[in-house]
Formats: structure tokens, C-alpha cells, sequence
């Protein structure tokens, strides 16, 4: 499976379009994966909209200037500022998360003490410049635009939510913390076995992923197949 580009960048444009964010010079200089990076931040924002009532606005003005690779919080580029009830978070992407081992070890460790996550929704608190602790993230979003859909993806994303938290008993996850209860979805929990109490997705677009979601589901990855 392939991705439709023409088609992603479409639903990219009209999303945005009623957010007041024009997506056209960004779009323009975009290929492959990371414009299904952009059509998942939408789908991503889309989400949280319905599911808790948040509002969403693009900080920064209103033409959209990412980041050209990861790194820390620039909050001089754009972001998407997600509210609700005077709580505030932040959505940015290709950020470098500070990894839990790092946490624990103290210290800088090297290049083994962070990994990037594509989409991170983060507490507003993480000083501009600095890099997010595994603890300041509330959702990380892996997003693949990969063709062919390999077992490789799964033992990644299952290292990363290592490094974002400890397996523990089901608690309620961050997102429902700040926001409040999700609006009624069938088949959605708001428990996540993980400590910190992350979320974290992967997205794809070859449905055999679905095929690999068993396993990485009890340490809360949730799979996404996402085709635009």
C-alpha cells in the first residue's frame, strides 16, 4: 500500500483551512513521509477535538513553519496550542524525548538518553529550548508511511514506550487527567497500563499492520492504520 499524496495533502489542507493555518508553503516543500507526518497531526487534532471538546489554535500566527528536523522545543516555529477549561497543552513535532533510563540514570548519557517521536502532546511547563522528559509527554504519535508494513516498526515503537514508561497496573491516562472524560466512544478505555500514563500511537498505512497490534496492545501502543 502506497501512499496517495495528492489525496493526503487534500485532507491536510481542508483540516487546517478551518483552523485559519494555511498549509501551503509547508506542503509544497513536502515528500512522502512527512507529509503523511502532516496528514496524521490532523487526524491527530481531529481527535482530540471530538473526543474531549478541546479547542485548537495554531501558535505563532497563521501560516505554518515546522521544524526542518527534530530536535528540542522551538516554540519560535509553529505548534498547536490544545485547551480546554483554562488547561492547556501543547502539540509539536519531531521532538527529541529525554528517555526514562536517562530519567533514572541522571545525567547526560549520549545519544542513547533520547529519541525522537513524531507528534508529542506535552505539558506546557517544558521551558522553550529544552527537551522533554519521558514524564512531560501525554501522547507520542509514530507516524510510517511505509509501503510494506515489517515487524522492524513494532520492535521500535515497542522501545520507545519502554523508554517512556513502566509497564504498571491499569490507571487513567493522562489525556482523561487534563481534560476530563472522553466523550462517549465505543471500544475507547481511558486506562493505560503504563507509569507515567502516556499515551502512545502508531500510525500506518498498510492495513497488515493491523495484524502485529496484539502484543504491543497490553503495554498500551496503540495501532492506528491510517489511509488517507
Amino acid at each position: 500500500m502506497t501512499l496517495d499524496q495528492a489525496k493526503a495533502k487534500k485532507a491536510i489542507s481542508t483540516f487546517f483551512t478551518k483552523h485559519k493555518a494555511c498549509m501551503k508553503a509547508t506542503l509544497v516543500k513536502s515528500k512522502g513521509g512527512k507529509i503523511y507526518e502532516l496528514y496524521c497531526l490532523a487526524r491527530t487534532l481531529a481527535w482530540l477535538r471530538s473526543t474531549y471538546g478541546v479547542s485548537i489554535r495554531l501558535a505563532n500566527g497563521t501560516v505554518v513553519n515546522f521544524k526542518a528536523s527534530p530536535g528540542n522545543i522551538d516554540r519560535s516555529r509553529s505548534y498547536f496550542v490544545v485547551a480546554k477549561h483554562g488547561k492547556l497543552l501543547e502539540l509539536h513535532t519531531d521532538i527529541q524525548v529525554q528517555t526514562l533510563g536517562a530519567s533514572m540514570i541522571g545525567g547526560w548519557i549520549g545519544k542513547s538518553g533520547y529519541h525522537e517521536i513524531d507528534l508529542v502532546l506535552i505539558d506546557p511547563s517544558v521551558h522553550d529550548g529544552d527537551m522533554p522528559q519521558h514524564s512531560d509527554v501525554v501522547l507520542g504519535v509514530e507516524c510510517k508511511s511505509n509501503a510494506k508494513f515489517e515487524k522492524g516498526i513494532v520492535k521500535q515503537v515497542l522501545g520507545i514506550r519502554r523508554e517512556l514508561s513502566l509497564l504498571s497496573q491499569p490507571t487513567t491516562n493522562e489525556l482523561d487527567r487534563a481534560f476530563g472524560p472522553a466523550t462517549h466512544i465505543v471500544g475507547y478505555s481511558p486506562f493505560v497500563n503504563a507509569d507515567p500514563a502516556s499515551l502512545y500511537w502508531l500510525s500506518y498505512i498498510d492495513q497488515s499492520g493491523d495484524d502485529y497490534a496484539g502484543s504491543p496492545g497490553f503495554f498500551s501502543i496503540e495501532f492506528k492504520h491510517w489511509q488517507p
